[in-house]
């Protein structure tokens, strides 16, 4: 259309090359600002008896940095599997999905075979012109768990690996256990297969439970926000495939308001490059009227799930409602003291009505500014916000992808936050010092058992 040399076909194409916005990314070349933890957690693969466990916030980039990882190691001789978790999923079930999986990929065909009450599902495969039936039973103890899959995995591959993205969702701590007790047995009987889990910073302890001695079989990594330049590069990479140019304010803005999750990068990038392409007049050098398109079209795309806590928040209520919550997603930190989103709400609030405002649109006192966050917790807000460590006035964002979605609406409405600006760290007092030391007799910051106080959504 108006991008030169750029058929639809072919942009769709090109575009899919370099961005992907709702899978996985699956090629470590796409993979930007990781190669440190690709290298960590390949090592960690190739220990006897290793599996890897990636946790940190939803649309960091944790399913693809699996899935990167999975598809380095795994051999050519097949592909990794993928399983996604569910609140509902069931140990047992889980890995019967992944024998059958392991067997559909290695060619066999399923046939349902009754004996008695026993359900068989019979695979027959063609390994070296010679033909071998392999049956998975029932599975349901972790015998036969473990049993089925030492047998399984011996058709797959050199080098099998499996994915299991999501854990965070399933609500049975009774299930997250035995997953557990399975990676322990695996590793004493030298199964030759390895796991992938992928889930919410919360979860990481959940998966051991009272199960510690595990522990030795996972590698954990914490997947943190993309630093800027990363970001950067990702806008930059996809933008120069199409031969563009593009203002550095755009691109700024990109990673600025991605707060150093990938998923918002490849969103607005995305959408930017299709108002592009849509664009009447062709396009040589992409202009902030794109760039505003771009902004529409990434909120109507994740709107469904996000605007209804948007709208709890602010929806007929006075403007002060509305700023404040702008002002939460004004820094790039994402813990933030309630002092500090009050001074955000005051650059906002000067920034829309000028530094001598009438008497209806003069900022809030601080005591009448914190009552609107404290509601902001609440279900009839939306429960934007939640309580860091219980603590009163430190906030955070319950999902990080709405604070990115509150910052695309302040965006929409003409209003650049201050993304790109960490919050001033508070300096501790003497009394904090000397009390959060550690030091004997002393309380310190870290706790001795921190699953102790972690809470799955289910559980809060």
């Amino acid at each position: 259309m108006t991008i030169r040399n750029f058929e639809q076909d072919q942009f769709v194409e090109t575009l899919q090359s370099k961005l992907s916005v709702r899978s996985p990314v699956k090629s470590i070349e796409r993979l930007f600002g990781r190669d440190k933890e690709l290298e960590l957690v390949e090592e960690a693969l190739f220990d006897e008896g290793g599996h890897v466990f990636i946790y940190g916030d939803r649309g960091v980039g944790k399913s693809s940095l699996a899935a990167s990882v999975a598809a380095q190691y795994q051999s050519s001789d097949n592909e990794p599997i993928q399983i996604p978790c569910g609140k509902d999923t069931c140990f047992y079930k889980t890995i019967e999905e992944v024998a059958e999986r392991i067997l559909r990929r290695a060619g066999g065909r399923r046939d349902l075979e009754f004996t008695h009450t026993v359900n068989l599902k019979l695979y027959k495969l063609q390994v070296k012109d010679t033909e071998r039936s392999i049956s998975i039973p029932n599975i349901d103890s972790m015998f036969s768990a473990v049993d089925v899959l030492e047998e399984v995995v011996r058709v797959h591959s050199d080098r099998p690996i499996v994915v299991i993205d999501e854990f965070d969702q399933i609500e049975s701590a009774a299930e997250r256990a035995k997953f557990a007790h399975f990676l322990k047995d695996l590793g004493d009987r030298g199964v030759n297969v390895k796991f992938i889990f992928t889930g919410i910073a919360s979860s990481l302890y959940q998966l051991l439970g009272d199960h510690e001695s595990s522990f030795r079989q996972l590698f954990t990594l914490k997947l943190e926000r993309l630093y800027w330049s990363y970001r950067e590069d990702i806008a930059y990479s996809a933008i120069k495939a199409f031969g563009l140019e593009v203002d550095e304010e755009i691109v700024h803005s990109i990673s600025r308001i991605s707060n150093g999750f990938p998923y918002f990068v490849h969103l607005l990038t995305q959408n930017l490059l299709w108002a592009v392409f849509k664009d009447e007049q062709e396009v040589r050098r992409i202009e902030r009227a794109h760039f505003d398109s771009a902004i529409k079209r990434s909120i109507v795309g994740i709107s469904g799930r996000l605007q209804k806590p948007y709208d709890s928040a602010v929806l007929h209520k006075n403007h002060d409602y509305l700023l404040a919550l702008w002002a939460t997603a004004d820094s790039e930190d994402t813990v933030r003291y309630s002092d500090n989103i009050f001074k955000s709400y005051l650059r906002i609030n000067r920034q829309i009505f000028g530094v001598e405002p009438s008497d209806a649109e003069k900022p809030l006192e601080p005591a009448q500014f914190k009552k609107i966050l404290k509601k902001f917790l609440s279900k009839d807000y939306g429960e934007v916000l939640e309580l860091v460590e219980g603590r009163e006035h430190m906030y955070s964002y319950r999902e990080n992808l709405l604070r990115g979605f509150v910052a695309l609406k302040a965006q929409e409405a003409g209003l650049e936050l201050q993304g790109d600006t960490p919050d001033e760290p508070r300096i501790p007092t003497a009394m904090a010092k000397s009390r959060f030391s550690g030091a004997p007799g002393r309380l310190s910051v870290y706790a001795s058992d921190p699953s102790k106080h972690v809470k799955f959504r289910s559980e809060r």
